[in-house]
C-alpha cells in the first residue's frame, strides 16, 4: 500500500487538472463519481488494457442514471473490452479536481473509483455502444503495465497497490 497520495498536475488549455490517487477499500465516502475503472487480472498475473484509439488504457466508464459503482463497472468491462469479471475489490480513489480554472466553482472536484477483479469469461468482441468502436485489447504483465498505460506517478502508485492487493488476495478474487 502506498503510504503517501501521489498528485499528478496536468495542464488542460489555460488550466491545471489536479489528480490525486487515495488508496482507500471504503469508496462509499468518495462522491461524485465521474468514472469507475477496473483493473483486471487474468489467472497468469497479466494485465488487461485496451486501446480504443488514443493510447492504452484500463477499461471502466462513466456511470448511467441509478447505477452503482460495481453496476458501472461491470457494465463497461462488457462494452469496452467485453470481459465478465468475478468479485470486484475496491481499491481506491482518483480525486480529480481545477484548481485555476475560471469555468467551475471554486472547490468542484468529482472523483474516479477503482476496483481490481479477475477475469472470469473472456468474450467475443463486440462494438462499444458509447463510441462505435472495437477497442484492441491484450494483456501485458502486471509487471509491466505502467510501461503501457502511463498516467503518472499517481498512476504508477494505483498500479501498485492493485498489483498488491491482487497478490494478497488471489485466492478469493
Amino acid at each position: 500500500m502506498t503510504s503517501t497520495n501521489p498528485k499528478t498536475i496536468l495542464k488542460a488549455g489555460n488550466t491545471n487538472v489536479t489528480m490525486l490517487w487515495i488508496r482507500d477499500d471504503n469508496l462509499h465516502e468518495y462522491q461524485p463519481f465521474f468514472q469507475v475503472y477496473g483493473i483486471c487480472f487474468n489467472d497468469k498475473n497479466e494485465v488487461l488494457i485496451i486501446n480504443e484509439g488514443s493510447g492504452w488504457k484500463i477499461p471502466g466508464g462513466h456511470p448511467e442514471e441509478g447505477e452503482s459503482a460495481e453496476e458501472t463497472l461491470k457494465r463497461e468491462l462488457i462494452e469496452e473490452a467485453d470481459v465478465e469479471v468475478s468479485k470486484c475489490i475496491p481499491l481506491g480513489a482518483q480525486r480529480i479536481d481545477f484548481p485555476n480554472n475560471p469555468n467551475t466553482q471554486e472547490g468542484d472536484l468529482f472523483y474516479q473509483l477503482r476496483y481490481v477483479c479477475l477475469i472470469n469469461s473472456f468474450l467475443p468482441q463486440t462494438v462499444d455502444p458509447a463510441n462505435g468502436k472495437i477497442a484492441e485489447r491484450k494483456f501485458v504483465p502486471m509487471e509491466e503495465v505502467t510501461t503501457w498505460v502511463k498516467w503518472g506517478e499517481g498512476g504508477n502508485a494505483m498500479f501498485a497497490d492493485a498489483i498488491e492487493l491482487f497478490n494478497v488476495n488471489k485466492k478469493y478474487v
